[in-house]
């Protein structure tokens, strides 16, 4: 059993990003609203995991998928396994990051992604923007909505398993998820974590509990967010909580 914590960025698309991915698709109006949208939002770039869709298309946040990023993630992920999530948003002045925690996912489908276009129980799952790649006559071909497109789509990408939460066992808040910690450019790491009751319930639970001395940035680079499981080995949990206390616990707090 596997629970891993991960950190998306609200990354700011260029005007030509924008005007790229809003021209290839004038005729999807849901599309367009998360365009629109967007700026002000949690959602990743390319939406991925799925927040926007599954709330949109799908009525349920929690319903959401995981397809694109994180393919060394996504290839460990089994039946029963959790996800955690927080997003990193810089902020408009480029002074500093702030995280937001998102909630987590318990993974109910590993799907193949030839599986998500012929197997109709997927079906729903194949209007979403973070499908990577359709299948035809039983190849896979590239289907990105969201520039840039990814070059490596297919090596690695799309051979990574497509990723869907269990609704009844996942607990996501993209609406008004709560600020939890803070990092200014320039400053120490890792990031400064709020001294509110609810973030320092989330930090003592996923890090302090467990033994962890990391937090959710890394690195001063762009890519500063590394992945981190929270089990040991993915089979013996840390010290603390057990995964299905912990999960119980990280839901009163979404």
């Amino acid at each position: 059993m596997n629970a891993y914590l991960c950190t998306y960025r609200h990354y700011e698309p260029t005007r030509a990003q924008l005007r790229k991915t809003a021209c290839e698709t004038p005729d999807d109006p849901l599309l367009r609203e998360f365009l629109d949208g967007y700026e002000d939002s949690y959602f990743d770039w390319g939406d991925d995991p799925s927040f926007f869709c599954a709330l949109r298309r799908l009525g349920n946040v929690n319903k959401a998928s995981w397809g694109v990023c994180r393919t060394d993630v996504r290839r460990e992920l089994t039946e029963h396994d959790v996800v955690v999530y927080f997003c990193g948003r810089q902020d408009r002045t480029a002074r500093c990051w702030r995280y937001y925690f998102i909630g987590f996912g318990t993974v109910k489908h590993i799907v193949d992604r030839r599986e998500l276009w012929t197997n109709a129980k997927y079906r729903s799952y194949c209007d979403f923007y973070n499908v990577l790649a359709r299948c035809e006559r039983g190849e896979l071909k590239q289907k990105e909505y969201f520039h840039p497109h990814h070059e490596d789509w297919d090596k690695g990408r799309a051979a990574a398993p497509y990723v869907i939460f269990d609704p009844d066992e996942s607990a996501f808040n993209v609406d008004s998820p709560h600020h939890v910690a803070t990092w200014n450019i320039g400053h120490a790491l890792p990031e400064v974590w709020n001294r509110d009751r609810r973030s320092q319930k989330l930090e003592k639970l996923l890090f302090e509990e467990r033994e962890i001395a990391r937090r959710l940035r890394t690195s001063a680079s762009w890519y500063a967010h590394v992945k981190l499981n929270l089990m040991y080995k993915g089979k013996l949990p840390r010290a603390g909580r057990s995964l299905p206390e912990l999960c119980a616990d990280l839901k009163k707090l979404v």
